[in-house]
C-alpha cells in the first residue's frame, strides 16, 4: 500500500446547510467549559471561527472510525515560504460524507503509523497538540467537522456528548442601532423614536448560543442559528432570515447580532430569546414606549 503523501494546504473551503445525525467523541480526553479557549462561530480576526479550539495541551485523538484522508505538513518539502495555518493537521473521512479536522498538532511527535495505515479507529493518538498553526497565545488543538456532501463547517457541538457544567449564556448589554448608525442603549433608554433598528446583545467570549431568537409583540421577527456556517457569495456566513457574515454578526467590538426589527409608534413589547445546545433557553423582555 502506498504512503500517504504528506501535502500543505492554505485551507478547506466549504458551503450550504445541514446536519448529518451522527455523534463523535471528544477529540482529547479531559474536556470542561473551562479548557475551551474559543467557540465556533465566534468572530475570529476578520472571519467567523469554523473551528472549536481548546486552551490545554493534551494528546489529540481520533473522535470515530474512519480513514485518514490526507496529514497536512506545517512545513514540507521545502516550501517554508508556504505555510499551513492549521499547521501540522490531520483529517479523517467518515461515513456520512464527513470530515474531522485536528490542527495545531506537534509536528514532532506525529504518530507515524497515520502514514502507513489508512484505516484508524476512534481514540487513536496523533499528537500532542503544539504550536505548529496560527493562533492565539494558549490555544491549542483546533478542531473542525466538514459535511463534504452539503459543503459546510458543522458546530462540533452538535455532535459531541454534553459538557459538563456548561456556562450559563446570558442577555445583557442589548442595544438598537438605526439605520444611520445611532446606537440606543435599552439598558438605560426605553423611549425610542420609531423605525427600523438592528437589535444586538453583548458578547459572551465564554460560550455561543445554539441560536438566538428576537419577537416583537408576540410575533417572531429573526431567529440566528449556529449549528452550521455556510459559504454564501464568498463570504462565511451563518443562517438567520438572511445569512449573516462577519460583519453584520459582530459590527461592534462587543456585540453581536440578533436581528432586524421594526417598533412602530406606541407600547412594543421585545422578546429575546438564547437557546444553548442543550436545549436551555434564557428570555428577556424589553418594555420599548415608541414615539
Amino acid at each position: 500500500m502506498n504512503k500517504l503523501k504528506r501535502i500543505v494546504v492554505l485551507s478547506l473551503v466549504v458551503v450550504a446547510i445541514a446536519i448529518p445525525l451522527v455523534a463523535f467523541n471528544w477529540p482529547q480526553e479531559n474536556i470542561t467549559n473551562e479548557n475551551l479557549f474559543s467557540f465556533f462561530g465566534q468572530r475570529r480576526g476578520q472571519t467567523i471561527s469554523q473551528s472549536l479550539i481548546f486552551g490545554e495541551s493534551e494528546i489529540a485523538r481520533a473522535s470515530d472510525n474512519g480513514r485518514v484522508s490526507v496529514i497536512i505538513s506545517e512545513h514540507e518539502d521545502g516550501f517554508n515560504w508556504f505555510e499551513s495555518p492549521l499547521g501540522t493537521c490531520a483529517v479523517i473521512s467518515h461515513d456520512d460524507s464527513l470530515l474531522t479536522v485536528y490542527g495545531n498538532l506537534d509536528t514532532h511527535n506525529l504518530n507515524e503509523d497515520l502514514f502507513t495505515s489508512p484505516s484508524i479507529t476512534q481514540n487513536t493518538n496523533f499528537a500532542t497538540t503544539g504550536n505548529s498553526a496560527w493562533q492565539e497565545k494558549d490555544s491549542f488543538l483546533e478542531f473542525q467537522i466538514i459535511d463534504t456532501k452539503n459543503k459546510t463547517y458543522i458546530n462540533p457541538l452538535i455532535l459531541m456528548p454534553r459538557l459538563q457544567n456548561e456556562k450559563a449564556i446570558n442577555i445583557t448589554g442589548v442595544s438598537l442601532e438605526n439605520r444611520l448608525g445611532k446606537i440606543y442603549n435599552l439598558e438605560t433608554l426605553k423611549n425610542i423614536p420609531f423605525g427600523v433598528y438592528k437589535i444586538y446583545r453583548q458578547i459572551q467570549d465564554s460560550t455561543i448560543p445554539y441560536k438566538t431568537s428576537v419577537l416583537v409583540n408576540g410575533v417572531e421577527t429573526e431567529t440566528i442559528t449556529f449549528d452550521v456556517i455556510s459559504k454564501d457569495n464568498s463570504r462565511l456566513t451563518v443562517a438567520g432570515r438572511n445569512p449573516y457574515s462577519i460583519t453584520e454578526l459582530y459590527p461592534h467590538d462587543n456585540l453581536m447580532l440578533m436581528g432586524e426589527i421594526y417598533l412602530q409608534q406606541g407600547q412594543n413589547i421585545v422578546t429575546l430569546t438564547v437557546t444553548d445546545f442543550a436545549g436551555n433557553t434564557v428570555s428577556r423582555v424589553i418594555n420599548l414606549t415608541v414615539y
